[in-house]
């Protein structure tokens, strides 16, 4: 049971995705495709005006206009007037199709803090209440006690 119970969990905080979402210009999504000069990170502005890092390992991606959602890797793609290529993806996709702009999601180390916390707390009360019902369903009604009148044969 306890095995079960991590399972869920482990399974529910990766589903939960525990990530700050970032949606950014096209313009800025142009920046990306080309390394930084110096360093491993490139830092861009979102729609909102606020300053995103982003490095070669940082989750990016663009959007359908029927609104599925393809990963590209920073720094190793190329756009064109036409179509967005990401070789490493075995992508080409024509850019008409495609919303403007992208998202870049980051990991969001308060959610997973909070996640785990509440994970545990569920898990112990699971646990706990599984632990409760088992100790206490035996108190009203033990194996010990005699049989009824009407089942004593012989007496």
């Amino acid at each position: 049971m306890k095995r079960l119970v991590a399972v869920v969990l482990v399974f529910s905080m990766l589903g939960l995705g525990c990530y700050n979402t970032y949606q950014i210009s096209g313009e800025q999504l142009e920046q990306l495709q080309v390394p930084p000069e110096s360093g491993n990170s490139m830092t861009v502005v979102d729609v909102k005006g606020q300053a995103v890092e982003v490095k070669d390992d940082t989750r990016l991606f663009v959007t359908s206009e029927g609104g599925r959602r393809y990963p590209i890797t920073p720094f190793n793609f190329k756009q064109t007037e036409s179509q967005l290529v990401a070789s490493d993806r075995d992508y080409i996709l024509a850019r008409d199709g495609l919303r403007e702009g992208a998202q870049i999601e980051q990991v969001s180390t308060w959610k997973w803090a909070l996640g785990v916390t509440g994970g545990v707390v569920l898990a112990g009360t699971i646990i706990g209440l599984i632990a409760w019902a088992a100790a206490s369903s035996g108190t009203s009604q033990g194996g010990n006690s005699p049989a009824p009148a009407a089942l004593q044969i012989g007496r």
